[in-house]
């Protein structure tokens, strides 16, 4: 048992440095994007950039497709359209790798718990299918599923979220955020399940079908997400330690 506790703390610090590393860039790249605002702010009317212009001469093509921005092209993008795609690459980022751990971590509890099993068996058994793995999770460690955090949240509450999260992600990969019948269906079932707070928040990422970004949104997701995984780390160790 001390030996998958330390499997668990190695996880746990692996993945926190990625989920700050993530937001750590996204917030200068928002600070560039501002300070750039106000650069071409000031300059003349005159002004302008082709985004070929830095190409190394061996990348051109004969016959290129140049972008020239003039400055109210340059103003927009640096104030409105580039934090939303900053936004859009924090989220996909961040649920990636949020997943990565839940994978991980659900591995390391199988081979603990199935030591018979081969690694391919193992394999077989990570899958995000209904019921999926953070159902079975729960299951194999009753205490993180009653665990609760000073505000009185358990981890289905969190996972309500994560897996709206999980919807919205997927919108934004497969049809440029526009969210279909199924993607509704499910997150709706979700919303049903939260308190107001949750289901407030949640609905910020989304307005009639269409997937909604912006730094509010980033900032938004940060503290879910870090809070999320705070919980996780006290959840775990109770959980290890208990078993």
């Amino acid at each position: 048992m001390q030996n998958l506790s330390l499997k668990i703390k190695e996880m746990l610090d692996k993945y926190f440095s990625e989920i700050m590393e993530n937001y750590n860039q996204t917030a200068l790249l928002l600070n560039s994007c501002k300070k750039a605002a106000t650069y071409y702010h000031s300059k003349s009317s005159k002004t302008a950039i082709d985004t070929t212009s830095d190409l190394p001469s061996d990348f051109k093509l004969n016959t290129d497709i140049s972008t020239i921005f003039i400055k109210k092209e340059l103003i927009n993008q640096y104030e409105n359209k580039l934090s939303v795609k900053l936004a859009k690459d924090y989220l996909i980022t961040t649920v990636a790798t949020l997943d990565g751990l839940m994978e991980d971590l659900y591995e390391v509890i199988l081979i603990e718990q199935e030591p018979d099993k081969s690694e391919d068996e193992i394999k077989g058994m990570i899958s995000w299918r209904d019921p999926g793995l953070l159902f079975d999770l729960q299951n194999r460690l009753p205490t993180l599923k009653t665990h609760t955090n000073p505000k009185g949240y358990k981890l289905e509450d969190f996972l309500h979220t994560y897996e709206h999260l999980r919807q919205i992600r997927h919108a934004l990969i497969h049809s440029k955020g526009r969210l279909n019948k199924r993607h509704i269906k499910k997150m709706l079932s979700l919303e049903d399940k939260m308190n107001e707070k949750q289901r407030e928040s949640v609905q910020q990422l989304y307005k009639d079908k269409q997937v909604v970004l912006s730094p509010q949104i980033t900032f938004l997701l940060r503290h879910w997400c870090l809070t999320y995984f705070g919980f996780l780390t006290v959840a775990l160790k109770e959980s290890i330690e208990i078993k």
